[in-house]
C-alpha cells in the first residue's frame, strides 16, 4: 500500500505500516486550533486518538468521545511533562508541534511492575506500605498527574508536587527535566524513598494508608 502524506500546519508527516512506525509517525491529522478543558467536538477526538497513538497503555487508553475533559487533560499533561513542556494541559502550537514528533512516548509500566519495583526500592518491612500508599496516590500509574487547587500538580507513582517536594528530590538541572524524571516510574520510586526517609509518611496525603 502506498504511504498517504499526512500534514500538520508545516510538518508534513509520511504514515509507515504499524510493525514499521515510530513514535513520530502519526496517522492522525491534528485540527489546527488550540484546545483546552471541556471543550469538545471532532477537532478533541483527534487528539485523543493521537495520543492513544503514542503508546497510551495499563488502563491509560482514552475514550476517543470527543470531550476534553479531566482524563484527558491528564494524558495532555503526562504527555507535555514527558516532552518537557510547560505543563498547561491546553494543546497550543508547542504542544501540536510536538504530538507530531515527540521525544517521549506515553507508554508505561503496568501495575504489577511499579508494586515490583517499589519492592525492590523500599526495605521489606515497609514495602507494603509503600505499595498502599502509592497505590492510594496514583494508582500505581506512573503518568498520573493531579490538578491542586493552588495551580500546583502531583506528578507521578508518589505524586511529587510541583511546588517543592519535586524540586527537592528529583534529579535534574530544571524543573521541566525533573518532572520529565518524576514521570518515570523508576526515578519517582527512588526519590519517593528519600523523601520517606528525610520525613516519613507525612508529606503523603495518604500516608495513613
Amino acid at each position: 500500500m502506498g504511504a498517504a502524506l499526512v500534514s500538520l500546519g508545516s510538518i508534513v508527516l509520511w504514515p509507515m505500516s504499524p510493525a514499521s512506525a515510530d513514535v513520530g509517525t502519526s496517522a492522525v491529522t491534528l485540527c489546527d486550533v488550540d484546545l483546552e478543558y471541556g471543550e469538545s467536538g471532532s477537532c478533541v477526538e483527534r487528539l485523543q486518538r493521537r495520543l492513544n497513538e503514542l503508546g497510551l497503555n495499563c488502563g491509560n487508553q482514552l475514550a476517543v468521545d470527543g470531550a476534553f475533559g479531566a482524563a484527558t487533560r491528564m494524558r495532555v499533561f503526562a504527555f507535555q511533562g514527558r516532552n518537557r513542556l510547560t505543563m498547561t494541559g491546553e494543546v497550543g502550537p508547542a504542544t501540536r508541534s510536538k504530538l507530531a514528533n515527540p521525544d517521549e512516548e506515553l507508554a508505561v509500566a503496568c501495575d504489577s511492575t511499579v508494586e515490583s519495583q517499589i519492592r525492590a526500592v523500599f526495605p521489606e518491612s515497609i514495602a507494603n506500605k509503600a505499595v498502599r500508599v502509592a497505590r492510594c496516590e496514583s494508582g500505581l500509574n506512573p503518568i498520573a498527574v493531579g490538578l491542586n487547587t493552588n495551580g500546583t500538580k502531583d506528578v507521578g507513582v508518589f505524586q511529587f508536587n510541583t511546588g517543592g517536594t519535586l524540586q527537592e528530590y528529583l534529579p535534574g538541572s530544571t524543573v521541566a527535566v525533573q518532572i520529565d524524571r518524576a514521570l518515570s516510574s523508576a526515578d519517582n520510586i527512588h526519590a519517593a524513598y528519600d523523601l520517606y526517609r528525610a520525613r516519613g509518611w507525612q508529606p503523603w496525603t495518604c500516608g495513613d494508608a
